[in-house]
């Protein structure tokens, strides 16, 4: 899948963006699980998600090696978000703030309609970026969400070569309609690659997580690597460049 703005990993979930919509409706968990009571201690030992502020410079890449950067800002306190990237020069960002959407196009509010269709400064755009990047960079904690279910999977699980244990995890009917699973190191509990299908096991994808990095307290992977679940065949790198404190806003 292409975007008007950058490369990202073909994604085709049925619901998506309704499942990651849950960002801004988690609860007080009832932690049933084990296994993600463990990795909620390893990739969030301070509980810290919930208050989390942070810019994350990311770079996404394809088949071909074409390269894309780009930035997300995120204050979880609070709610606001904002992706940044660039095209043909100019800055594009769309983003939320005290609920209500913004879009800027080198740092303008007022925007044609012609420049929001070409830069991707729409809601469906705005809605799709934030249910990605909220969902993805915020696991395992996003597994905490309203009308997600989580049980510990009775057998362990190969997957390239290691042994995991693993959750399987599937939504509310109004949430999504995919399976999950989640594969987690056995001695470490650090969740080490996850796998989604729209109820068939060689439909949809399976990601691969390597290395860390520690953002405010947080062990997030630093690089996913997307393959095909039909075949194994890759389909794209995202790869987080850097981390820094959010102390300003784009609005």
């Amino acid at each position: 899948m292409t975007t008007s703005n950058h490369f990202l990993p073909l994604l085709h979930i049925t619901g998506l963006i309704a499942l990651l919509l849950l960002s801004c409706c988690q609860s007080e968990p009832e932690l049933d699980s084990q296994l993600l009571q463990n990795t909620l201690a390893y990739h969030d030992p301070g509980g810290n998600w919930p208050k989390l502020k942070t810019r994350l410079y990311l770079s996404s890449a394809d088949t071909a090696g074409q390269e894309n950067t780009f930035e997300i800002e995120m204050d979880n306190s609070t709610g606001y978000f904002a992706h940044i990237s660039r095209k043909d020069g100019k800055e594009v960002v769309k983003g939320i703030a005290d609920g209500k959407e913004f879009y800027l196009l080198d740092g303008k509010h007022e925007i044609s309609a012609e420049d929001r269709k070409k830069y991707g400064l729409t809601p469906e755009d705005l809605k799709w970026v934030h249910s990605f990047y909220g969902y993805l960079y915020g696991l395992p904690m996003k597994l905490t969400d309203d009308g997600v279910h989580v049980r510990d999977a009775a057998n362990s699980e190969e997957l390239e070569g290691n042994t995991y244990r693993v959750l399987q995890v599937n939504y509310d009917a109004s949430v999504g309609s995919d399976n999950w699973f989640f594969y987690l190191d056995p001695e470490t509990y650090a969740m080490e690659a996850y796998r989604f299908n729209h109820g068939q096991p060689e439909s949809g994808e399976y990601i691969l997580l390597e290395q860390e990095v520690v953002v405010e307290g947080i062990r997030i992977p630093k690089v996913r690597k997307w393959y095909w679940n039909k075949n194994n065949a890759y389909i794209g790198t995202d790869s987080l460049i850097k981390a820094e404190p959010l102390t300003t806003y784009r609005i």
